[in-house]
């Protein structure tokens, strides 16, 4: 199998603008998902109030409490890039790209920690009271 350098990618150094570019993508791409699957936990409302009741308790275990911190991380980091690339496009920021990403990342780690531990803390007292980590589906 050819490298990625005989390929034609060695062009990519992977430093800080890629790396926050590709997170961008990433995140952006992750909450689509997250939106998709909040349309078809909302949308199981027309199938009645039992219906819900049964998803609700599915995405309502531990797992998904784990699953959205990491939502929170996609939002926080999705937001502040966003805010960092209009600082760069608009307001002639371009030379401080790198400062920003970095102003970026222990911003968003803070928020991240402040908001996560509590999510955490949700699934673990969940935990302590014998809920199983994995959904229940169908029973």
């Amino acid at each position: 199998m050819a490298s990625l350098r005989t390929r034609g990618y060695s062009h990519y150094r992977w430093r800080t603008g890629q790396i926050a570019w590709l997170f961008h993508r990433l995140t952006g791409l992750a909450l689509v998902l997250y939106v998709s699957m909040h349309v078809w936990v909302i949308s199981s409302l027309q199938l009645g109030p039992d219906t819900f009741a049964a998803t609700m308790a599915v995405v309502s275990a531990p797992l998904f409490r784990f699953l959205e911190v990491g939502l929170l991380f996609c939002v926080i980091y999705h937001a502040l890039n966003g805010l960092r690339l209009i600082a760069i496009d608009f307001f002639g920021a371009t030379e401080k790209h790198v400062p920003l990403f970095w102003v970026v990342m222990v911003v968003g780690g803070l928020l991240w920690i402040w908001g996560g531990s509590s999510m955490i803390g949700h699934a673990l007292e969940q935990l302590s009271h014998g809920e199983s980590f994995f959904p229940s589906i169908g029973g």
